[in-house]
């Protein structure tokens, strides 16, 4: 979106000149994290000027650009972060990428992109020509935020799963069957072999709960027909996570921690409706989450981000990682697993799930008003960023970058090596 400013616009192929704004894509694309709603604390009046365009009907879930005209819509977190941007700093130029606008070229024509809203798991249920785009451009711009490497990691949870249990951060008893290498009866048996009861199944690159089932030994080995409708209902899924069920994570609070750059930003509590006694799930946050619930979530948190890759600039020079949310679970009874020796009479609090920018923010939830602090944030990540890249790279022979610091630059090699590899 431009700004009222005629300034010429710069390439990342080119250094950013103090007087040209910082030209910033916002993947956007949710319509499960209203802003323009009577539950925001904010001033919502920047909101104002907002063209329809970019709101979603909450009825089709579209955009109000693809819906019959009148169309009532709102505003959500992923449009509304980057709209307060432009509203309020003048060096940023932001450029709003609706999903079907997604290319490398459209990319590579910002000096970074944050992911936002739609990402690469979104475009799983849109077929296999549209996730090869998606994840081709995602892959070759070379300035998407978080990088590819860190959202690849993610995505395939079995990752960081293994690297968190590894460093010794509590998770549910876990195993992996991996497309290609698995049965319904082999994984029916080392499920048995752990001494599970009941087990829930989750998928890799998949996302709103779809592909989750909570199932119990004895009705698999009753009805064999169980797991193997699964199979074949999910056979392209690259990878099942399946887990122990833990009987205390659905009455016991999972608390959400956001982080930006390393640190903790805020939490959110939630409770399962079917634990609540209006059968409505119940949100929490500031002063009224538990202590002794955000207290273990910060912690387990905080040990979760140090699995991470290491989140670099498109020239190679590493800077602290955008946002990152971590879902911590409470288990208060038994767990069955021959190799896990949780207390059944205490609480132990175990990491559930790592997610990135994409995620639900919680925004109109929060008891004060988030939306100058997020736009904040982006806009001195942009910065961070746009000033990296005017340096040579960090990977380069240093006789080569001693000849490249000099007055007489005119186009920083960092940009050269992103083009040459795009």
């Amino acid at each position: 979106l431009k700004k009222r400013s005629n300034a010429p616009v710069p390439h990342p192929e080119e250094p950013h000149a103090a007087d040209m704004p910082i030209k910033v894509g916002f993947l956007i694309g949710k319509d499960t994290d209203l802003v323009e709603d009577d539950k925001y604390v904010g001033d919502a009046s920047f909101l104002k000027d907002l063209p329809d365009k970019y709101r979603v009907d909450p009825e089709s879930k579209e955009y109000l650009k693809d819906c019959e005209p009148g169309t009532k819509g709102f505003a959500h977190a992923d449009v509304a972060i980057p709209w307060y941007i432009h509203k309020h700093f003048d060096d940023i130029e932001v450029d709003f990428i609706f999903p079907e606008d997604i290319s490398k070229k459209r990319l590579q024509s910002n000096v970074c992109n944050f992911v936002i809203g739609y990402d690469v798991i979104n475009s799983v249920f849109e077929g296999q020509k549209r996730l090869d785009l998606v994840t081709k451009a995602f892959k070759q711009c070379g300035n998407i935020m978080p990088s590819w490497d860190v959202q690849d990691y993610i995505y395939i949870k079995s990752r960081y799963m293994k690297d968190c249990i590894e460093a010794g951060i509590p998770m549910a008893p876990t195993v992996f069957a991996y497309k290609g290498k698995r049965s319904p009866a082999a994984l029916l048996k080392e499920i048995k072999a752990r001494g599970w009861k009941t087990f829930v199944m989750k998928q890799s690159m998949m996302a709103f709960s779809l592909g989750f089932c909570k199932l119990t030994v004895e009705e698999c080995e009753k009805d064999p027909s169980i797991l193997r409708k699964y199979f074949k209902d999910y056979a392209d899924c690259p990878e099942y996570v399946v887990q122990e069920a833990i009987e205390g994570f659905v009455r016991n609070w999972e608390t959400r921690c956001f982080w930006f750059n390393g640190e903790f930003l805020y939490a959110i509590a939630n409770k399962a409706a079917v634990s609540t006694e209006d059968g409505k799930e119940v949100i929490v946050t500031g002063d009224d989450i538990p202590e002794e619930f955000l207290e273990n979530a910060k912690r387990i948190g905080k040990e979760a981000l140090k699995v991470l890759p290491q989140l670099k600039t498109p020239n190679g020079h590493l800077i602290p990682m955008t946002l990152i949310r971590t879902d911590i679970g409470c288990s208060d009874s038994q767990v069955y697993d021959k190799d896990t020796k949780w207390d059944p009479n205490g609480k132990t609090f175990f990491l559930n799930e790592i997610e990135y920018g994409g995620t639900t923010y919680f925004i109109r939830h929060l008891k004060e008003d988030w939306m100058p602090k997020w736009a904040e944030l982006y806009v001195k990540k942009a910065r961070e960023i746009a000033e990296k890249m005017s340096e040579a790279p960090c990977d380069e022979p240093k006789a080569k970058r001693a000849r490249t610091d000099g007055a007489v630059l005119k186009k920083p090699a960092a940009a050269k090596a992103m083009v040459a590899g795009a």
